[in-house]
């Protein structure tokens, strides 16, 4: 297996790489975590298939690349990191043009133009039958510049820069100011680590958010709804985005009528705020009783993710049921809004 880079968001501080990680987990078992002292990088050995669809499934992940090596920011170390021997792996049949980009990250003060320009001037030294090719290269070398290190690669895969635009709360055929961002609910999908077609509960559906990343990722996606105005709203959503799988039905998640040992993980973003009419006395009492409900229903291996408010003692309910928390991530949503993000497992 071959070392692959991958670029991560700089939006929340740890949830890109859990996410990341998990995914690579479900995608590829004996993939190895290798060390970098790149931010916001992570460099994993696995196969190009994998890191290719790792970028596709990440909410987080923006992009990936095969490793050539890492160095200190200096150009000339930098370019040491091209000889022959790796230009020989690099030029395969059929390469006829190339292009070199970079990106800075975290403060970087490399000059990216100037190490654009003489790393292309090196390769085209090294193997003059090649010519540059901005548009549609063949290949493309690519570097990534921190505060005081830079990696060097080729570019495999980029998320596109608008993925999840059609899908954003605002832009869905139905929407409460409430409803959850489909790169979070992505995010929070992947942290259970399900392998791909497995089952997946949305005791608190909403608006379908949660379910629709599940069903994008090829999981088979179940919501169970409280208020029924609310159930038909996503289920106009549901059909928009993953014709076929409407599966939301309005009920209740203190009392979930299926059958036990049947979902392979629980995601959910439960009602929270004043904003929201919680049916019960409290929070806690009402995410007792979810958790009672939800444990039956989960198969062995299976994990609960869950999104609350950084005040909810999430942790002291999961322990009385039996239950650890193996994950937290904290993520700023907006102005006083935080949310923690928990994976609980038995």
């Amino acid at each position: 297996m071959k070392a692959f880079f991958f670029l991560l968001s700089g939006e929340y501080e740890t949830l890109p790489a859990a996410e990341l990680k998990a995914v690579l987990r479900v995608l590829d078992p004996g993939s190895e975590i290798l060390e970098s002292r790149l931010e916001r990088l992570i460099v994993a050995r696995t196969s190009e298939e994998v890191a290719r669809e790792a970028v596709r499934r990440a909410a987080y992940t923006k992009l990936c690349g095969a490793l050539i090596g890492e160095a200190e920011n200096d150009p000339r170390e930098i370019l040491d990191l091209l000889d022959e021997r790796v230009l020989d792996e690099l030029i395969r049949v059929g390469v006829k043009t190339f292009a070199v980009r970079g990106k800075r990250i975290m403060g970087s003060g490399v000059d990216r133009l100037m190490l654009e320009r003489i790393i292309g001037e090196k390769i085209l030294k090294l193997r003059p039958e090649l010519r540059v090719d901005l548009e549609n290269p063949d290949l493309t070398i690519f570097f990534i510049s921190g505060r005081e290190r830079t990696i060097l690669g080729t570019l495999l895969e980029a998320k596109p820069k608008r993925f999840f635009q059609d899908r954003l709360a605002g832009r869905r055929p139905f929407s409460l100011p409430s409803a959850m961002q489909p790169d979070f609910s992505r995010a929070m999908v992947n942290l259970a680590g399900v392998r791909v077609g497995g089952r997946i509960l949305d005791p608190f559906a909403g608006t379908g958010g949660i379910l629709i990343e599940a069903g994008l990722l090829g999981y088979k996606a179940y919501g169970v709804e409280l208020k029924s105005w609310i159930a038909e709203g996503a289920l106009k959503n549901l059909m928009r985005y993953i014709r076929g799988e409407e599966n939301v039905i309005v009920g209740d998640a203190r009392k979930i009528m299926f059958r036990e040992d049947c979902f392979d993980a629980v995601v959910t973003d439960p009602p929270y705020g004043r904003s929201t009419t919680v049916p019960d006395r409290s929070v806690l009492m009402l995410l007792d009783k979810f958790l009672s409900e939800c444990l039956p229903l989960l198969r062995k291996e299976g994990k609960i993710v869950l999104a609350a408010p950084t005040d909810v003692r999430v942790d002291e309910l999961a322990e009385a049921h039996g239950l650890r928390v193996e994950e937290a991530h904290i993520a700023r949503v907006h102005g006083s809004l935080v949310r923690r993000v928990v994976v609980l497992g038995r």
